[in-house]
């Protein structure tokens, strides 16, 4: 199926596992994203007989996997501490290949500050996502990096991966992320596009440090025009509702939110399929 809708369970942190591939099912999505870590639904070390009935369940409620997220950082100088995230994202590959998730969303540097320029820290970074990509290949999986904190900036993400060309790495690109950053949707899209690997979808107001989650539709960043622009370039890959609830508590919770994201990104696909030319002077309309 070309272009899957799913939803992060972050959006869910409340509801057991089961109960989340239930509610996508009612609610009309395609797949889900699964969060890992030690507070998600599927975390590293999850029984093997509890993956199978949920990938069971899945299957008959004829829904996917689209990613499993992990929380990595590969910056610091201690090869310890390198070698301990690959153990952790090497776990997380293992649940994806279990759940029949092609992706795996790795962070760059997940709650650890950078002294100095991102490029610094290329070399390093490049050598653990080449042997993550390696071992997540012989499981069938791939590795998706997510930009975020100092490595938010796209061209900095391409300029990493292309020490990293290993076919199983590639990245996410989050529409939001790239407005909140001061990007414009051009640099996001041109800078990602030959490595993307899948769509997170949210909206919102403000730049950051000033930035705040809305519900889709609602805020100022031009999403329908991100997905106008993906579709005429031929992708077909998956778009994730990232509804950040598990962050924000004070948030819509998911059974209000979840239907009403699906339902405006199916129109914004619908549009964005058949999309009405722009005037001569609409410029680039990221901002």
């Amino acid at each position: 199926m070309p272009n899957p809708l799913a939803f992060s369970t972050l959006a869910c942190p409340e509801w057991p596992a089961e109960m989340v591939i239930e509610k996508a099912a009612a609610f009309g999505y395609d797949a889900l994203e699964w969060r890992g870590g030690s507070d998600g639904h599927v975390p590293p070390g999850m029984a093997p007989a509890r993956l199978a009935a949920l990938r069971r369940q899945q299957d008959e409620a004829g829904l996917r996997a689209l990613a499993v997220t992990a929380y990595t950082s590969f910056v610091s100088e201690s090869a310890a501490k390198r070698q301990a995230a690959l153990d952790h994202l090497r776990a997380h590959c293992e649940v994806a290949a279990a759940l029949g998730a092609p992706f795996v969303r790795a962070f760059l540097n997940e709650n650890e500050r950078v002294a100095a320029e991102p490029a610094h820290y290329f070399d390093r970074i490049a050598r653990c996502l080449e042997t993550a990509a390696e071992f997540a290949a012989e499981m069938g999986v791939s590795i998706a990096v997510e930009p975020h904190d100092e490595f938010i900036h796209s061209p900095t993400v391409a300029a990493l991966l292309a020490l990293a060309p290993h076919p199983a790495l590639g990245v996410i690109w989050d529409i939001a992320n790239t407005y909140a950053a001061g990007e414009t949707q051009a640099e996001g899209f041109d800078h990602l596009r030959s490595r993307l690997s899948y769509v997170q979808v949210k909206d919102g107001v403000g730049q950051r440090p000033n930035w705040r989650l809305s519900p889709l539709g609602q805020g100022h960043v031009p999403v329908a025009r991100a997905i106008t622009r993906l579709l005429g370039s031929g992708y077909l890959g998956g778009f994730s509702v990232e509804w950040e609830r598990a962050w924000h508590p004070e948030l819509d919770p998911a059974e209000v939110a979840l239907p009403a994201a699906r339902q405006t990104l199916q129109a914004w696909l619908a549009a964005g399929a058949h999309p009405r030319p722009l005037p001569a002077s609409a410029g680039d309309p990221a901002r």
